[in-house]
Parts: C-alpha cells; sequence; structure tokens
C-alpha cells in the first residue's frame, strides 16, 4: 500500500512539473505586439495650370487628288514630284491632236452660220423696206424673218460646239486645282488616260497650316468649354500645343478650330480639330502627334504623391490618413490628372489631411501607430504647367 502511494505522489509530481515547463515556455513565446511606425505628409493646395491631353493626328489643310478630265495619251510631264506649285501650273501634257481638230472643225462651222446668219438678215431687212412701200407681201417678210431667227439660232449653236470643243482643247492641259506640295506621279509618259477614271495622277497638299484631329468624350468637351466661356466669354479661343512622337514639342501653337456636330454613336466620343501653323512644313499628313489644350487659368487642387495610392482589386483607389488620436483612416478618393509624380485629387480629401506615405502594406483601418514626422506639403509637388494624364 506504501509503494502504492509513492508511485502516485511520484507522478502527481511528473505531471506537476511538465505542466509548469509548459507554462513557462507559453510566457516566454508571448511577446507584446510592436507599433506601427508610419510619415506622414499634411495636404495644402497647389496652384496649377492642367492641361487635357489627347491623342492626334495630322491632317493636310487642303489635299486635291488629281484626276483627267479626258480621255487622251500622257504626253509629257511638266512638274517636279515632291515641289511647290502654284494654282493653275501646267502638271501634265496629253496629246491635244484630236482635240485642237475639233476645235478647228467648230470654227469652220461657225464661220459657216455666221455667213448664213449675214445672209438672211439682209434678206430681212429688204423685206422690211419692201413692205413699207407695200411691194411685197406680209407672207414673204415672215419667211425672211423666220430663216433670219433660224441663222441666228444655228449661230448660237456653232458657238456652244466651239466652245466645248475649247473646253476640252484645254483638258488637254491638266493644271493644279490648288497651291501646294505635289506628291508622287503615278503615271508616266505614254500612259492612256480616261475621262472620270478612279486613279489619281498625283496629289497636292497645302502645308501652311494643318489640322490636328483628336477623340474626346462629349462629357470632357461640354466641361472644357465651360471653363473657357465662364473665363473668356460666348467664344473663347482655346490654345492647342502639340508633341511630336519623341517628345519635342512643336514651337508654335494652335487653337481649337472646331468639334463635329454628332457624337460617335458606340463611343460617345467627339472629334475635335484643331489647326496649327506649319510655316517650315516640318508637320507632315498622317503623323501621330500628343495634343494638349491648356486650362484657361491656374487654380488650386489637392495633390498626393502616387506612391501613397493603394487599390482594391477592383481597382478603386484609396488612401490612408492619420487622425488627431493616431488612429488610420482609409479613404475613397476619386482621381483626377496625373500631375509630374502626383494625382490631382478631386473628391475625397481636405487641405490639412495627414497623408501616410509609407508601410502602407502593414495598414489597416481603425489601426492605431506612431507618426514619427509630419511633413508640410509644399508647391513643389507639381509644376505651374502640369499635363495631364493621357486620355484615350
Amino acid at each position: 500500500m506504501l509503494k502504492l502511494n509513492v508511485s502516485k505522489l511520484s507522478l502527481l509530481l511528473l505531471v506537476t512539473f511538465a505542466i509548469s515547463a509548459c507554462s513557462d515556455q507559453t510566457q516566454s513565446d508571448i511577446r507584446p505586439a510592436q507599433d506601427i511606425h508610419v510619415d506622414t505628409l499634411s495636404l495644402s493646395h497647389t496652384s496649377l495650370r492642367l492641361n487635357t491631353e489627347l491623342p492626334g493626328r495630322i491632317t493636310a489643310f487642303n489635299e486635291a487628288e488629281v484626276r483627267p478630265q479626258i480621255t487622251g495619251i500622257v504626253k509629257s510631264r511638266l512638274y517636279k514630284q515632291g515641289s511647290y506649285v502654284n494654282e493653275g501650273d501646267v502638271l501634265f501634257q496629253i496629246d491635244p491632236t484630236t482635240y485642237q481638230s475639233t476645235v478647228n472643225s467648230a470654227q469652220a462651222e461657225l464661220k459657216k452660220a455666221l455667213a448664213s446668219e449675214q445672209s438672211t438678215k439682209k434678206a430681212y431687212l429688204r423685206y422690211q423696206a419692201l413692205m413699207k412701200k407695200s411691194l411685197t407681201s406680209q407672207e414673204l417678210l415672215d419667211d425672211a424673218e423666220s430663216n433670219y431667227l433660224q441663222a441666228q439660232a444655228e449661230v448660237a449653236i456653232r458657238q456652244a460646239e466651239l466652245d466645248y470643243a475649247n473646253i476640252e482643247l484645254s483638258y488637254t492641259q491638266i493644271k493644279a486645282p490648288i497651291s501646294g506640295y505635289a506628291g508622287f506621279s503615278q503615271v508616266s509618259e505614254g500612259s492612256l488616260l480616261t475621262s472620270g477614271q478612279s486613279n489619281y495622277l498625283t496629289t497636292i497638299i497645302q502645308t501652311n497650316n494643318v489640322y490636328v484631329d483628336m477623340q474626346q468624350s462629349s462629357v470632357s468637351l461640354y466641361k472644357l468649354r465651360q471653363e473657357f466661356t465662364n473665363v473668356r466669354g460666348t467664344h473663347p479661343t482655346i490654345p492647342v500645343t502639340i508633341t511630336l512622337e519623341d517628345g519635342t514639342l512643336y514651337q508654335h501653337t494652335g487653337k481649337l478650330e472646331f468639334a463635329d456636330t454628332r457624337a460617335d454613336n458606340s463611343t460617345g466620343s467627339v472629334t475635335l480639330r484643331a489647326i496649327i501653323p506649319n510655316p517650315d512644313n516640318s508637320l507632315l499628313a498622317g503623323m501621330y502627334v500628343r495634343a494638349s489644350i491648356s486650362m484657361p487659368e491656374q487654380r488650386d487642387y489637392l495633390v498626393v504623391p502616387q506612391s501613397v495610392v493603394v487599390r482594391s482589386q477592383s481597382g478603386l483607389p484609396s488612401v490612408f490618413i492619420v487622425d488627431q488620436d493616431n488612429k488610420i483612416i482609409k479613404k475613397s478618393v476619386e482621381l483626377g490628372s496625373e500631375v509630374g509624380n502626383g494625382w490631382v485629387v478631386k473628391t475625397g480629401l481636405n487641405v490639412g489631411d495627414n497623408v501616410v506615405v509609407n508601410n502602407l502594406n502593414k495598414l489597416k483601418n481603425n489601426q492605431m501607430v506612431v507618426v514619427d514626422s509630419q511633413a508640410e506639403q509644399s508647391g513643389d509637388t507639381a509644376t505651374a504647367d502640369a499635363h495631364s494624364i493621357s486620355q484615350g
């Protein structure tokens, strides 16, 4: 019986020692949660003159496709390809032999008709004189008058035929319809041309000014017009600058010429057209550029660094701010234009909000943090003439 009690006592002591050891180990594994340290940026207004930037394509100010108006063989090309031509300059010469012959024939027919007119006129005048002396009948006078009128009509017909023949003869000289730079010739000497053919002979492009065609949403266009109307009046001039594909800023500033009268049914976008000076002919039709429409004046905006913006799985942006109690508050924001390395915040934040700038992946809403430093935002966050994010 004594041996049994000793065994129970030994077992009880062993269990107690094991529990005590486990308890000590558990206590050693539990450590106090570490505080999260953050830095903040106190928001203030930044004065900016924003731009709306859109992709655009250069279009010729005026372009003409030169086509023949008669059928014939090309005798010669009289312009230098790629050179500047004036309106009315002869570009191609069609063999005029057949058309000159038609003119000669029409001239002969006209002379014949004129001779007949003179003869019938004299007869008519004689019968008028005889009628006054009652030496002829009214019937003969009427016949003479009728012959004279028919001869006049014949002269008009022959004159019209001669005019038409001269017009066709003039078409043997294919002239420049506008002034500008003539392109490559699509035909050579000896080629047969036909009246009304679909293939053009060459093109002429006016490049002193060029168009820039852009796409803009109808809502954004309405807001843009309101911005300028409120500042400059009913018919404001909206300046437009362009940037070339390599990032070079084009030296001449243009203006917004007009917007299409209808929005696209599928996209709701409207085509805008700006006119840009091109005195050096450096802008070519078909080039792609970035067009920038500057707002009419500088205004105050809230700008946050792009690095402080976090996005949800659906892409919605938000930022963390710290309140007066050092508690984290996650705020959804609506972002506007991209300015340098920052975003313009349309809604969601206010002046004086302390935006967290680091340790964003460790933060949760309503979490307590330790603020290590608090910086004041300066105007250097963005430039005074900032570009907006590209649209389209």
